[in-house]
């Protein structure tokens, strides 16, 4: 099966399949190779352009295309060559779970070779002396800002940005716009340097899909993290649980879904599941043909008697759902047509379904493979609940790392960019449990606070004070879609940052380290510098701010600075950053 590691590479892990029939899979990667190479189901009636395979331990090159099946025109999952296999495999004396690599030279070019080493999980290099020099000479004329030019060092946390875990093993199974980069928290870990590492705690708060916790468990550290949307939550934990289960499992459904596909059987099926009854939107969220397949695909998962595969088939499903959809993430979810993009009449809903299945199959491979190196299976603990309202259940000072991202002071309404996984996977089917969650959730969300009497600071911070009056006075014509709905929701989100750190002070161990990530923001025209205001209501909690880590800068536009959030033009420009806000507690 494949995996991912950067976008010039792919994973495939040997499966006893492969051994006993001399192939290796190619499933789920067929965009890594040119349209051109794939021909038809037989040399006779056309290939494609042949693609060179340069394999390590072959005196010679191959030259191949990929074949299409007969019956419904999709690529086969392997080289239409495969003689060459068993003499690799063979060479390489390679086994059930050793991983191979399939690497592109060029556009026509690959290279196949045995992977080396760790195949996920990432060590960076050490940095040169150079590099360490202009640390030290930065931190002595900025004692507490590491900007984004000293990334490569051991002082500075590296680029935040989420999109990077699109090509990384576990990190790649759903998108999800909020949150930071496996690599960044990688190098969080890298800079604690802690020791044996079954004595080490990691806890996120706001978990989100895991990137916290998956980095921790590869480390072999203990991990407990706080999610409180439902769809996160069955991610995260299907990546924290994949250690305990049989892979195979999966592969084994796959071929039964592909048998009920390649048989055209599914197009003669009526389905038993039905759209969920609360789900609206503005357009119809699946074209008809797609959503039949939808519904039959939902008949399969719950015909599944397995818990751990119904709960991957369902990951699997969120994930893609809104590929095929009529609708598209910009990056909140809006329909295509309103982002310029046609609507999706027809797509291979099965294809692509298995694909992702296969995808998450392969990383779990890759995850166990690579936790055999530990005597001690680490512990891993995912609470669906808010985290301000339930840490109790986490001990008092036994935590000694916590890296996390809290949503951010933009009303990137996280709720209504899941519902469609929300309503159609059953995780909270009616606008009760959403409304539960808006409120509940960090910071609720400028909908559900705009309307009510004048919500203030709980402590004292006079310049915090003066921003959210200043706010508050801003566009009183507009009522509630003015200022003073949106001081409502600055107020409460610095309320709920202050009760964070009321929270976290008590479940840190002494000297334990806290990095949070957080974005500054422009309201009704206002400059927010929340990372600035957030380090000072850490500190009337006994923090220690360490550093202010610049991370990231982002788009800062007429259309971003002027949004219905930000209304209100600012007198100077301002950009838009991320920062990574490291604290310590006392010892």
């Amino acid at each position: 099966m494949c995996g991912m590691v950067t976008n010039s590479k792919r994973l495939i892990s040997i499966t006893d399949g492969n051994l006993r029939h001399n192939h290796l899979y190619i499933s789920g990667y067929h965009d890594f190779f040119p349209d051109e190479c794939y021909g038809e189901s037989t040399a006779a009636k056309g290939t494609g352009r042949k693609i060179t395979l340069i394999v390590e331990g072959l005196r010679q090159t191959v030259e191949t295309d990929i074949a299409r099946s007969n019956s419904n025109g999709r690529p086969r999952n392997f080289f239409r060559k495969r003689a060459w296999v068993k003499e690799f495999l063979k060479y390489h004396g390679l086994r059930q779970g050793d991983v191979v690599t399939i690497e592109q030279l060029d556009r026509f070019t690959y290279r196949v070779y045995p992977s080396k080493g760790r195949s996920i999980g990432r060590q960076a290099p050490e940095t040169t002396t150079h590099e360490r020099a202009e640390v030290h000479q930065q931190a002595a004329l900025f004692p507490h800002i590491v900007t984004s030019t000293d990334r490569k060092n051991r002082s500075g946390f590296g680029d935040s940005a989420s999109a990077k875990n699109r090509g990384e093993p576990l990190h790649r199974w759903v998108p999800w716009i909020a949150g930071f980069s496996a690599a960044f928290v990688d190098k969080v870990f890298q800079s604690c340097i802690p020791g044996d590492p079954t004595m080490v705690t990691v806890l996120d708060p706001f978990a989100g899909v895991g990137t916290t916790l998956v980095e921790g468990l590869m480390r072999g550290y203990t991990v407990l993290g706080f999610e409180i949307n439902p769809y996160a939550a069955l991610a995260c934990e299907l990546k924290l649980s994949s250690v305990r289960h049989r892979a195979k499992l999966l592969s084994e459904v796959v071929s039964k879904l592909e048998d009920l596909s390649n048989t055209g059987l599914g197009r003669t099926l009526t389905p038993k599941s039905r759209p969920p009854s609360g789900f609206r939107s503005r357009i119809r969220f699946f074209s008809p043909a797609i959503e039949h397949d939808v519904l039959l695909i939902q008949d399969f998962i719950y015909e599944q008697q397995n818990p751990f595969v119904r709960k991957a088939l369902k990951v699997a499903l969120g994930a893609v759902m809104v590929s095929f959809s009529n609708y598209s993430y910009e990056p909140s979810l809006s329909t295509r047509s309103a982002a310029g993009k046609p609507h999706i009449d027809h797509a291979d809903v099965f294809g692509i379904f298995c694909d992702k299945v296969r995808e998450i199959e392969a990383d779990i491979r890759l995850l166990q493979r690579h936790m055999r190196r530990f005597e001690r299976r680490p512990e891993a603990t995912v609470y669906q609940c808010s985290y301000l309202h339930h840490a109790r259940v986490v001990s008092p000072a036994s935590v000694d790392i916590v890296i996390t991202s809290p949503p951010y002071l933009n009303n990137y309404h996280y709720v209504r960019n899941t519902r469609p996984q929300l309503y159609w996977l059953g995780l909270a089917p009616g606008n009760a449990q959403l409304k539960k969650l808006e409120q509940e959730n960090f910071g609720q969300f400028w909908q559900t606070v705009r309307t009510g009497p004048p919500i203030g600071l709980l402590f004292e911070l006079p310049e915090l004070s003066h921003v959210v009056d200043t706010i508050r006075k801003r566009n009183p014509e507009k009522g509630v879609y003015g200022g003073a709905g949106w001081a409502n929701y600055v107020a409460t989100y610095f309320n709920d940052c202050y009760k964070f750190f009321e929270v976290t002070r008590r479940v840190m161990k002494p000297g334990g380290l806290v990095v949070v990530v957080i974005g500054n923001n422009i309201i009704q025209g206002v400059h927010v510098q929340t990372e600035r205001f957030l380090g000072q209501i850490a500190e009337m909690h006994g923090f220690s701010l360490q550093q202010m880590h610049r991370v990231r800068e982002k788009r800062t536009g007429s259309s971003i600075v002027n949004s219905s959030v930000r209304a209100g033009l600012t007198k100077k420009p301002t950009p838009l950053y991320e920062t990574a806000v490291e604290f310590r507690t006392p010892r």
